[in-house]
């Protein structure tokens, strides 16, 4: 009897265990509008934030999914909650979502979680999924089409996608295709669909109470009288800011009506609307000019202290070298004078730079030509009233044009691509928008912060290969800092590159000014006849042991991230002689102003012998803001 008793008691608590885990899963809340929607506006939303999986547990999408949906409750929405949802529950919860739209007004949903794309489509992953192979995704998760197809068959009037999904895939491991973040999705009429970052790039969880998207998404939400186009605007300024544009959030939009999260003041005419979006925008972007310079002068100093602590290492170098050999050290190069900190402009988009060079024209043709390049932008409703101007009895004298300020890179929707050219700008707005500036810089090799080139690394020996990531941190008019992996095992080094000539060899890489920032058009002339390598410690220890290099002419090299039209750079080790032999290792290197670094290297020992390893490095893909 007491064994039966003992068994039961077991079962009953397993069963209680049971049911604390599945009450830990699939909490819903639903949650009333806690003001009234502009003008009676019907609106639903549904917010799903998932946190606790068993594979790589996230810490902010739960807190997420309630700051959104108390922020969505305030401007109007009756808002369906879940957190921590299963795929059972995430499908029940997109029919009901879809039904409830049927009766009309806008839909919006709003997911944050883990998020993965397979062959192009993007599936949501609920905190029970079970996917150890990549067939097993679209069993195993919610495609974010099946959301789509039920918001679009509503036929309501306008519908929002949010999706703060784009963290790291956690089976990847297991995955052939190992692509990161989400793909491309179109928008269908009526619809706006937005990412938390680029197509195929990884957003952060963030470090404070919520995601970094989501943090900038609630600061925008609830200001008066900002288009939802605005909205998101503001949202990709601000992660652009924070991540140094390593993260650049992404939308698409068929939308035809206006939308406001909180409607602009009614008693305000629509020029008075405009005027005061108008100011927000100003201030926006003197914030940014702000910031930007403080940026760029903490960028300055960091190059500067790198720069002098690499210049102190390689004196160190000369002079050991001289101790070992008993020459007299050579005088160092001479130092790169001081130079002063280029002016910062601020960061503005095309739109904002047209509407600037024609709001005080009284020519109705400039603003159709704003509602041709921008018929959902920003200052549409406004253009559409200038456009069509009243009649008059006498002809209106022209208002002088206002200058627009000079913009410094312009921040697009469409992720940046490293193989396509930027998109032309109109005449309008070429005639007001200058070449971008990069942070002060304006010699247009100058990457920009948050450029990334990924290499793949092979020795000779068979032993060691492996990709490696290039990533910069800082520009300034002095040089580069940059994260390198190509170093031994792996291990990033940080290094700053200056425009003059340099050669540094971390084993087993030799890197050689990567940036071309040393050569003009007449680098096929370029000659250095000795060239001491810091970190060299080889050459130190003999007396007939020196570097040169020379630039050898162009070349087209074709490489696995594209062809390139390059600048071919040699240089060549002239070490001791070794029972008559004299060892002589060549470094090659292929420069693309396309990629603008180093596309292809390749080391090789012409003669002599040595334990060290040639290799080839090739560019595999790249990313350039």
């Amino acid at each position: 009897m007491g064994k039966a008793q003992h068994a039961i008691r077991i079962i009953l608590l397993a069963a209680m265990a049971l049911a604390a885990s599945a009450f830990a899963q699939d909490r819903q809340l639903l949650i009333q509008p806690s003001a009234p929607a502009p003008a009676g506006e019907r609106r639903v939303a549904l917010v799903i934030g998932n946190s606790a999986y068993k594979t790589s547990p996230l810490r902010n999408p739960v807190n997420d999914a309630r700051a959104i949906s108390k922020a969505l409750a305030a401007t109007g929405f009756k808002v369906t909650m879940i957190e921590d949802a299963t795929l059972t529950a995430m499908r029940r919860a997109v029919r009901a979502f879809g039904d409830e739209l049927m009766a009309g007004g806008v839909g919006l949903f709003y997911y944050a979680g883990h998020g993965m794309q397979v062959r192009g489509r993007n599936f949501l992953i609920p905190v029970n999924a079970d996917i150890e192979r990549e067939d097993e995704v679209e069993d195993g998760a919610l495609d974010a089409n099946f959301i789509l197809a039920k918001m679009d068959s509503a036929k309501n009037a306008l519908n929002l996608i949010i999706l703060d999904a784009c963290r790291n895939n956690p089976f990847t491991r297991s995955f052939r295709s190992g692509a990161q973040g989400l793909a491309q999705m179109d928008a269908p009429s009526g619809t706006l669909v937005a990412f938390a970052t680029a197509p195929g790039s990884v957003a952060s969880d963030g470090d404070g109470e919520n995601g970094l998207y989501t943090k900038h998404l609630l600061a925008n939400i609830t200001r008066a009288g900002l288009p939802i186009e605005q909205v998101f605007k503001e949202v990709r300024r601000g992660v652009g800011r924070d991540t140094g544009d390593r993260q650049i959030p992404w939308e698409s939009s068929s939308l035809k009506g206006d939308f406001f999260f909180i409607a602009p003041d009614p008693s305000l005419s629509a020029e008075a609307q405009q005027a005061q979006l108008e100011k927000a925008v100003a201030e926006a972007v003197r914030r940014e000019q702000d910031k930007l310079v403080a940026q760029q002068a903490q960028m300055q100093k960091m190059i500067q202290e790198m720069l002098a602590k690499q210049r102190a290492e390689l004196e160190a170098e000369m002079r050991r070298r001289a101790e070992a050999t008993g020459k007299p050290p050579p005088a160092p190069p001479p130092a790169p004078a001081p130079v002063a900190a280029a002016p910062v402009v601020p960061a503005v988009d095309r739109e904002v730079v047209f509407w600037e060079s024609i709001k005080n024209s009284t020519n109705p043709e400039d603003y159709k030509a704003y509602l041709s390049q921008y018929p959902q932008g920003t200052f549409a409703a406004l253009a559409r009233i200038r456009a069509t101007p009243a009649p008059v009895a006498a002809t209106p004298v022209a208002q002088p044009v206002a200058a627009a300020p000079s913009p410094a890179p312009v921040t697009t929707v469409e992720p940046p691509q490293s193989e396509a050219p930027p998109a032309p700008m109109s005449a309008e707005v070429a005639s007001v928008a200058p070449t971008p500036v990069a942070m002060g810089v304006d010699n247009p090799r100058y990457p920009k912060v948050g450029d990334t080139w990924t290499y793949e690394y092979k020795d000779s020996f068979g032993r060691d290969k492996r990709t490696a990531r290039v990533t910069v941190n800082a520009v300034s008019p002095e040089g580069i800092l940059d994260t390198d992996e190509l170093t031994r095992y792996g291990n990033p080094m940080s290094r700053a590159h200056s425009a003059q000539p340099e050669l540094h060899i971390q084993y087993p890489v030799w890197h050689f000014a990567p940036y071309l920032l040393s050569f003009d058009e007449a680098a096929d002339q370029l000659r250095i006849r000795e060239l001491v390598a810091a970190n060299d410690a080889f050459c130190a220890r003999f007396l007939d042991c020196t570097y040169s290099v020379k630039a050898d002419g162009r070349e087209t090299v074709r490489t696995r991230a594209g062809t390139f039209e390059t600048v071919k750079v040699e240089v060549e080790l002239q070490g001791p002689r070794q029972w008559n032999t004299r060892l002589v290792r060549v470094a090659t290197f292929w420069y693309a102003e396309k990629a603008k670094r180093f596309v292809k290297s390749r080391l090789r020992t012409q003669s002599g012998n040595t334990q060290a390893a040639d290799y080839e490095i090739e560019l595999v893909s790249y990313k350039l803001n």
